[in-house]
């Protein structure tokens, strides 16, 4: 989310509870969020920064005349026979310096569409975090002509496919993962060495309608080793556009498949070893970008997620030039696992 803030003056966000989330049915049901604490305090605990100290906070400050962005990892779960959703009250970026290991839950979720939306908490009193003191809060903002809220955005839920664990369809769109291999050999360090290993997104147009797929950045991954910590890629790709004489989209007919090669491959650098799949862009220098995950070590299974998505705003500038309809949307694709053995 970000905030394109035009004053003249900072304003501030509370730093236990920054974001307030909000989700609805799509028939306006409010669904009742529960305020918890996941972790057991501990004397190694993050220290919590005190309120002079978070009103002089660059976490907090919201900058005049400049677009801020916050980042969010919600988790999608299954607790008790009921189908969670996590949502942490402040921004991913915060968590290496300071956790406050409280979380939004919203609880006995179903596969259908729902909608979300944050609020913005600027009451920056040094005040204990409490449900019911944010959902009061939630209550008075939302009662206020001046609330500060991010448009609705829908979320849709869907079940992976009965008979094939690897696949989603999703309006008559059919997404799956393929990854055949599930140990993967290490190369050598020698110059220039790497193992390459197929990776890529299938994608089955189920619907009685020509449906363009755009290419260019839409892909996104997230790699997680055993110990379920995610692995930051070692850096963005360069997304730059494909030279004017390559496609960067698919027009697939009825009932036609496309298949969206990632170019899968490990390789080592600065004594580190690599996972790196493409991100269908194109450098400076002409060669394909790529995220790479570094420092992966041998023995380990790793699980890896690919996320497809296509903006509205591409999806109807490509429309206006190509007159066809484009496909829109993020599909996160089922995770595939995978091992590393020493070659």
């Amino acid at each position: 989310m970000s905030i394109n803030y035009t004053s003249s003056n900072y304003f501030y966000l509370n730093h236990l509870q920054a974001l307030i989330p909000e989700l609805l049915t799509l028939n306006g049901q409010i669904i009742q969020g529960h305020l918890v604490t996941d972790d057991l305090v501990t004397n190694q605990q993050s220290k919590q920064p005190n309120s002079s100290q978070s009103r002089q906070s660059d976490w907090w400050r919201i900058r005049p005349k400049c677009r801020t962005t916050f980042s969010v990892t919600a988790k999608l779960f299954w607790q008790d026979n009921s189908l969670r959703l996590k949502i942490p009250t402040i921004p991913d970026y915060i968590f290496d310096n300071f956790r406050s290991n409280y979380f939004w839950y919203f609880d006995a979720l179903e596969g259908k569409t729902y909608q979300l939306r944050f609020i913005l908490n600027t009451d920056i009193r040094d005040t204990s975090v409490s449900s019911s003191n944010i959902s009061q809060e939630a209550i008075e903002q939302e009662n206020s002509s001046e609330i500060l809220a991010t448009p609705w955005v829908d979320i849709r839920l869907v079940q992976l496919l009965s008979t094939n664990s690897n696949a989603i369809e999703v309006d008559g769109v059919l997404f799956k993962i393929d990854m055949p291999e599930s140990l993967l050999n290490i190369p050598s360090k020698l110059f220039q060495a790497k193992t390459d290993f197929k990776l890529g997104i299938y994608i089955t147009n189920n619907t009685s309608t020509t449906l363009g797929f755009y290419q260019l950045s839409s892909i996104n991954a997230i790699l997680i080793s055993d110990d379920g910590k995610s692995i930051n890629p070692s850096g963005e790709p360069t997304k730059l556009a494909w030279k004017n004489n390559e496609q960067n989209y698919y027009l697939v007919q009825p009932g036609e498949q496309i298949f969206l090669d990632l170019c899968g491959k490990l390789l080592w650098y600065s004594s580190q070893l690599q996972f790196a799949i493409s991100s269908k862009t194109r450098s400076l220098n002409a060669k394909s970008g790529f995220y790479y995950f570094p420092n992966l070590q041998a023995g380990t299974s790793y699980r890896l997620q690919v996320i497809y998505q296509v903006s509205e705003l591409r999806a109807r500038r490509l429309e206006e030039q190509v007159l066809e309809k484009f496909w829109s949307g993020r599909i996160a694709m089922p995770l595939v696992e995978f091992g590393l053995l020493k070659g």
